[in-house]
């Protein structure tokens, strides 16, 4: 019987994010396709406070210029989770293991050589922290001191993907650009997967008025970002009859006694689906694919979405998904008889099947057997 460790950088036990569901969904892939599979998890942190998180980013950017290591690794390389890997290490015969996400790719520096590695890639790391330090490149010495950091964490992120033979990506764009780095590398893309069974949403009476939804942890900044694009571009130009409701983390920050309702976490996402007409999908930033939107399209829900919302996602032609860029269009379009309509269609089943567990652990499957093609990027 294997015995296998999977190594993540935070738990979180209040909210399950993106991060958190999809690493779920390739360790119950993992065991389904080899039942004989023993998987224990170690974390770095259960949970984090918010503000405690933001007083360690501060030191570990503030500090990176003196540490061979950037300050994503940093923040999660502590001496006490390093004591606990090589304590459970020490403990217990694991021929396999599984990193999650590049801030833990350090612990390969842990881990046996001879053990069996497979990599998450949730996303191409050092773009998207490009992306988050971009907007400081002006301010003078902290830009110089994040770019600098940003540049050390590239060059830690491709020199550790070097070393690895197996790892999962979650687009197929992301899927090139790491075989780019390591072409011996065994590389599959997984799409975010879901076992359960689809939601059935009510019929919607059409008279009542238009609910928007949005879905997503906004203590993460993309979503924040992208959510702040859509209250300040967009729905300031929407009618009386149109209303916005925010679900996740942080949500209910943005309630504003109005025609905007922050439900803040909620458990059960069937109170979300039947809870609202049209998903938003205004993401402006970012990377990989977005766990809620995939989640979503499982779910079959209609929705209106940015180009970069969808990103990665084969879609075929849908009418339930309306997909616009200008902030312009989304004005014109929400505003129109249209989206009442769009409201009462679904998410075509073609779509929600690239979503599905039984589906994709295939792919998976077909990783780790030395005789079996990996399929490569459907599209570049």
């Amino acid at each position: 019987m294997a015995h296998g460790l999977m190594i993540s950088h935070l738990k979180n036990t209040r909210y399950l994010h993106g991060g958190h569901v999809y690493r779920e969904s390739i360790k119950k892939m993992l065991t389904a396709n080899d039942p004989g599979l023993i998987m224990d998890e170690i974390f770095v942190h259960d949970q984090q406070h918010r503000y405690w998180r933001l007083c360690r980013q501060i030191y570990d950017v503030l500090t990176s210029p003196f540490s061979k290591y950037p300050a994503k690794v940093n923040h999660f390389r502590t001496r006490a989770f390093r004591k606990r890997l090589t304590s459970i290490l020490a403990k217990t015969h694991y021929t396999f293991f599984v990193i999650s996400g590049g801030d833990m790719l350090w612990c390969l520096e842990c881990i046996p050589p001879t053990a069996t590695i497979l990599y998450i890639s949730h996303n191409i790391e050092h773009l998207l922290y490009n992306q988050q330090v971009a907007k400081y490149a002006s301010v003078p010495w902290l830009g110089r001191l994040l770019l600098a950091d940003a540049e050390k964490f590239k060059t830690f992120e491709i020199e550790h993907i070097k070393q690895l033979q197996h790892i999962v990506t979650i687009t197929d764009q992301d899927q090139s650009i790491l075989q780019g780095y390591c072409s011996a590398a065994r590389i599959a893309t997984i799409m975010p997967s879901f076992d359960y069974v689809p939601h059935k949403k009510n019929p919607r009476p059409k008279k009542e008025r238009l609910r928007l939804g949005f879905l997503g942890n906004l203590e993460w900044w993309p979503n924040r970002r992208s959510l702040q694009w859509f209250l300040d571009e967009i729905f300031p130009h929407l009618g009386q009859t149109i209303e916005l409701h925010l679900y996740g983390q942080g949500s209910t920050a943005f309630s504003d006694g109005g025609k905007i309702h922050g439900h803040g976490f909620v458990p059960d996402l069937s109170e979300i689906w039947n809870g609202i007409d049209l998903m938003i999908q205004p993401i402006t930033c970012g990377a990989g694919i977005n766990i809620k939107v995939a989640e979503a399209l499982y779910n079959r829900m209609p929705m209106v979405a940015t180009p970069l919302a969808l990103r990665g996602i084969p879609l075929v032609e849908d009418k339930a998904v309306v997909i616009m860029a200008d902030a312009r269009d989304w004005i014109t379009y929400l505003n129109e008889p249209t989206p009442a309509n769009q409201a009462l269609s679904r998410v075509r089943q073609t779509n929600a099947d690239l979503f599905s567990m039984q589906k994709n652990r295939l792919a998976l499957q077909a990783l780790f057997e030395a005789n079996a093609p990996v399929p490569g990027p459907r599209f570049a």
